[in-house]
């Protein structure tokens, strides 16, 4: 089967920066795709980023168009962003239906609605969409009946054009409500052969963290809807306890400066360390050297990427109630309220003390890449256009 498959580039990320699930499951399904014998075209929608390091086995095409223009759009008064993000997703549509590979394509996979929405009226073969991301910005105001009505005709265009992927059942549910009902539910995979339990005591030597320290992690974007602001508020009454606890903090985000002043005002500076973008090939070390994973969300998690990696490689992990899929699907992952300091420092010592053991990772085989690819593969073949089909205006 011939797919071309559309991912958005790191500047369509939140804070621009963190790990970037959608990107990494889009390449990581592309690879899956290819080892299966699949034609695969990825087309990626801004210039290679540092995420893709590890993954460049899959040929991808990149969009041409600098940065520092998407910089200067984002800070520039709003009816030059709006005028800005028209050229973009011109050029953006121009040179994806000028990919040689849409000539032969049997399906078109892309990672979000918005890109797909933009890139239906453009073609004529059938469309699958992952929506990797909330919901809310399809759902009515209920306040502007005018702008109500305007989404109420894109959804009905999605709906009757595309096929609507989720990664999992909250976020298919959301989709319903929004009348976007998924035709599947396909959870993220993980690559098994590189997440896995390590030895820690050389993950240490290899990060040059202390091997007496305990360590607690978090991994992701800095950004109000991950809640980072607990987690250090949390430390910070644990560090009190634990004078040798340290906390490390991977990614970036525009919540960073802000993160920064309040582990100076709590006194934790020192204790606290802030590690710049990691590519995704070099997590497992961290994962393997920490005695604990925290992801203290309080905003609906999809699917959390983060918790699965922790999983397995046999992290001891700690989630909020934010993060349905994984309590569901591992029910023995300690818990809490998204903003329960206490509770929160009382399961990091408990960590720290060798108290809160790693959660079951028997079902971490059923989240492969090559379980998501078999399932991607018979949904298109199920949506495959009939016909040799045909690019608009071509």
């Amino acid at each position: 089967m011939n797919i071309v498959m559309v991912m958005r580039s790191q500047a369509g990320v939140p804070g621009r920066a963190g790990v970037p699930g959608g990107q990494i499951g889009m390449v990581q399904i592309a690879r899956a795709l290819s080892a299966a014998g699949h034609t695969v075209a990825l087309f990626v929608g801004g210039p290679r980023m540092s995420y893709l390091d590890g993954l460049d086995d899959i040929r991808a095409t990149h969009l041409r168009w600098p940065t520092w223009l998407d910089n200067a759009t984002a800070a520039a008064p709003e009816p030059v962003r709006d005028l800005g993000r028209r050229a973009r997703r011109r050029r953006w549509l121009a040179a994806l239906t000028a990919l040689p590979a849409m000539a032969t394509a049997d399906v078109v996979h892309v990672q979000g609605l918005e890109d797909a929405e933009a890139l239906l009226p453009a073609v004529d073969m059938p469309v699958v969409v992952t929506h990797w991301g909330r919901v809310g910005r399809w759902l009515p105001t209920g306040t502007a009946p005018a702008a109500d009505r305007a989404l109420a005709e894109r959804i009905a265009q999605l709906r009757a054009r595309a096929t609507v992927v989720a990664i999992g059942q909250a976020q298919a549910e959301a989709l319903a409500a929004a009348g976007l009902p998924a035709a599947a539910v396909i959870p993220p995979g993980i690559d098994l052969q590189h997440f896995r339990p390590g030895d820690r005591h050389l993950t240490r030597l290899q990060l040059g963290l202390p091997l007496g320290d305990g360590v607690v992690l978090y991994v992701g974007r800095l950004a109000p809807d991950k809640n980072v602001e607990t987690l250090i508020q949390a430390f910070a009454s644990l560090h009190q306890q634990l004078r040798s606890s340290r906390l490390l903090i991977v990614g970036d985000g525009p919540t960073k400066a802000q993160l920064q002043r309040l582990v100076e005002q709590l006194g934790v500076d020192t204790a606290v360390t802030f590690v710049p973008f990691i590519a995704h090939h070099l997590l497992p070390a961290y994962y393997n050297a920490a005695d604990v994973t925290v992801v203290p969300s309080n905003y609906l998690e999809t699917f959390c990427m983060v918790a699965l990696e922790a999983i397995a490689c046999a992290c001891p992990l700690v989630v909020t109630d934010q993060v349905p899929e994984i309590r569901q699907a591992f029910p023995d992952v300690a818990s809490l309220a998204s903003y329960d300091v206490a509770g929160l420092r009382d399961q990091m010592a408990a960590a720290l003390r060798g108290h809160l053991t790693p959660a079951d990772n028997t079902r971490v085989i059923d989240y492969t890449w090559s379980n998501a690819a078999r399932q991607y593969a018979d949904l298109y073949q199920s949506t495959r256009r009939q016909g040799s089909g045909s690019i608009s205006g071509r």
